[in-house]
Formats: C-alpha cells, structure tokens, sequence
C-alpha cells in the first residue's frame, strides 16, 4: 500500500535518513530527504509535502529555525520533530514554536509510526481523507499527537452527587522547571480534551497517556506517582489540587517524568488557568457522594471521610518545635479562594531530613526557592507566607491526591498527621463502596 502525500525527512546524518526512508518506505509512505535546513525549505516550497520529520541539532541552521520558517511557508504543514539530547524546555519551544508532536531518538519504530499516523489524520493537514483515516470529530478539543485515552472517570459514575459542568482549558499551554526529587529539568506541555475524555499524563515522546486515576496509582511515598507501563508521571499532587480547585475535567498533561515543583505550592498553576481560561464542555459529570463514614488508621495517624454537602477538609498537624500543632478548616467551593488560601502554601522540609531523603534518591531538586526548609529555631532559608504554611500545604495535597478518581467528593475530611499514603488509602475504600454499588 502506498500511503497518499509525501513525508519529507530532514536530518544531516546520512543513516538516519536512509534508515527512516527505508522503515517508512517498507510501510507504504513516499518519502523525500535533506540534509539541512536550506535544502527542506526549498523542498517544502517545491514538492508541498504532508509532513516532515525534523531533526533538531543540525549545523547551520537549525531544526527550531527551520521550524519557524516551514510555518512562515505553509504554517498547517505537520512538523515533528526529533532529538536525541533535548531537554524538557526545548520539547516545549518547539510546541510553541507550531511542532506537531516530538520524539526522542534512538527513534522506535512503533512509536514513530503512532506519530506520524496521527499527524496525518488531522483535518488541518488536508490529507486525512486520502491517507485512509478518520480525523478527529468536529468541535474536538484533541491536540495533534493525542494517544488512545482510557477514559475510566466516565465508564460508570455510581455513588452520583451534584451534576457539575466539565471543563477544559481554553487552550493550551507550557510551563517548566525542575523536579523535586528527581532533580531533573522538568516541564508540562497542557492540551485540551474532549468531553469524557477525562485528565492524563504522557511522557513527550510516548504514545501511551496514564489516567490521573487511581487505579494508576504506583508510589506514594513523599509524592504521589502514577504508572502504566513505561509511562510515569511522579510528584503530580500540586497540579491535580489545582485541577480538582478549578474543575477541570478533562486535560493532556505532557512530562518527562516528574511534574516540575515551580515554587513547591500550586500558585503558579492557578495563575495559569486564570490566564488562559477555562471552557465548559456538555456530558454528564457528577460529584461522588459519600453517604456513610469511612476511615483510616488509629492512634497519632488517622483520616476520615464523612457525609457533608461540599467538599471540605478539617486538618491537624502536630510537630516538633518550631512548627508545633496546627490546626485549619478548609471548604472548597470557590476557586478564588483556594488560590488566596491554599495554593500559596509550599512543600516543607526539616534540616534534620534532609541527608535521609537524598541517599534514598529524593528531594534531589529541592533548592532555596522551592520549598520551606526548617531548622531548630524556624524556617532558614524564606519567611513564611501563612503562620500555618505547613497545614495549609498538607489541605492543598490531599485535595490533589483526593482528586484521583476523577470526580469530586461530596464530603468532609478529618486528617490527623496524615500523608499521601493516607489520603491514596482512603480513596480506595471510596473506589470498593462505588464498586459495590456497580
């Protein structure tokens, strides 16, 4: 089978491009070639390929330049584009810059072809109808390079509450940074979803997206990480606060692995969607209603979950000096509110911990300017933003981590000196009652 449209690779090293002309040609694509970036201008002008593959590090000029001009020539032509060292920040440019989709060499074979299938299904490209594949329908908010969705949130809503809007955001949108116990350049690429699609994260290059649910839930040891097969996405619970604060129902979030820590709090989260917006979406979508209490633990460590017409959190922490006990009420009905009392409120650590944390392979990232440090007599290293900072973060976490069955709840929860551990627990006693009732 001859594929319709021509796909233009574009690359210095010869053996890449006789290697992907020849993988590309064995499956029934016609395919051109250059060598830099001169020479694939001149051929995107004379020949009007479908799409071009585009290697990022070549000399000269190079792939980002080459990027913006192709868009400056045909800006609805599809560009992926390649890399073996980019960074999280570079994958990001590119997106901003027009790129279609980005994968990592060494290039796989399966994941390449999802791309570049995908790319060609796009009515924008005008050539969906003759490659033999259905483009997306109309008034989807999918984005190019969107994977097959396990959209579980919506297969069955039992234990329904309130009936509240969907929602996605009214575009999308980059941030980076740097992971908190990875310590690696970090970032997230934000793309809109349809309705019952639900929220999931991808690697930038995967083709397999992970539900933010908790049926994916790996670790959640210092922070709460999600799998599915080789796709991960850790330390996700500041952003899903932020989520589940603004409603979002349905949203793409593309990482390298670790969701950047920006400031250790999810203010920046908020100012994002503030900025950008949100969109209503139809489909049904109800809050889970909790109509007996459920608990976890005994003792020092405990939470509760309790029938209640909002969703509010009553939390109490009790350290050592300098933090002591703490003691706050949360109800979250108004995102404004949560983004002045909540979302401000940073990861914290103690001195004494620290050297622990790092010879298990943690809080690699953790700098001066992204979480409160604590020493004997008080934080060392920033003032602090609530005289109860540390409550308020501990509120902001589990209402990300609660969030993990993508609806919701319709209850209150009373903690005493819990975790993510705990908070994950609990909602799996939430996921066996919504399983009895089918």
């Amino acid at each position: 089978m001859t594929h319709s449209g021509l796909i233009l690779i574009v690359d210095d090293e010869a053996s890449i491009r006789k290697s992907l002309e020849g993988v590309l040609g064995d499956v029934g694509y016609l395919c051109l070639h250059a060598a830099e970036g001169a020479e694939a201008l001149a051929l995107v002008q004379s020949r009007n390929p479908a799409l071009v593959l585009l290697d990022i590090w070549m000399p000269g000029m190079d792939g980002m330049e080459t990027l913006r001009r192709i868009k400056e020539i045909n800006p609805r032509l599809p560009v992926i584009m390649m890399s073996g060292h980019a960074t999280i920040a570079t994958a990001i440019k590119a997106t901003q810059a027009g790129a279609s989709d980005f994968i990592e060499k060494p290039l796989e074979l399966d994941l390449t072809l999802a791309a570049i299938s995908r790319a060609l299904a796009r009515p924008e490209t005008g050539d969906a109808a003759d490659a033999g594949v259905l483009a997306d329908p109309p008034g989807s908010k999918a984005p190019f390079g969107v994977p097959d969705l396990q959209r579980v949130v919506f297969e069955k809503q039992a234990m329904r509450g309130s009936l509240v809007p969907q929602k996605t955001l009214a575009h999308g949108a980059v941030l980076y940074g740097q992971g908190l116990h990875s310590g690696k350049k970090s970032g997230l690429i934000l793309e809109p979803l349809g309705p019952d699609s639900g929220i999931h994260f991808i690697g930038v290059s995967d083709n397999r997206a992970v539900p933010a649910h908790l049926d994916f839930v790996g670790s959640t040891g210092y922070a709460t990480s999600i799998r599915l097969g080789t796709t991960q996405a850790a330390t996700i619970e500041h952003v899903m606060s932020a989520l589940n604060a603004y409603g979002v129902s349905n949203l793409l979030i593309k990482c390298n692995g670790e969701v950047p820590v920006l400031d250790g709090s999810a203010a920046e989260f908020c100012s994002l969607f503030e900025e950008i917006g949100l969109e209503n979406q139809r489909g049904d979508w109800y809050k889970i209603v909790v109509k007996e209490t459920v608990s976890i633990g005994d003792g020092r460590e405990t939470i509760r979950l309790e029938p209640c017409d909002g969703f509010e959190i009553d939390y109490t922490l009790d350290y050592p000096h300098p933090v002591g006990r703490q003691h706050c009420v949360f109800r979250l009905d108004d995102p404004a509110i949560y983004r002045k009392e909540i979302a401000p409120a940073r990861t914290f650590g103690f001195v004494k911990d620290i050297g622990h944390l790092q010879r298990q392979g943690l809080a690699l990232g953790g700098r001066f300017d992204n979480f409160i440090l604590f020493g004997d007599e008080g934080p060392i290293n920033d003032a602090l933003r609530f005289p109860d900072e540390p409550v308020r973060h501990k509120i902001m976490d589990a209402i990300g981590d609660l969030y993990l069955l993508g609806r919701r709840l319709q209850g209150r929860v009373v903690a005493n000196m819990t975790g993510h551990s705990d908070n994950i627990a609990l909602l799996r006693k939430v996921r066996e009652m919504m399983i009895q009732q089918g």
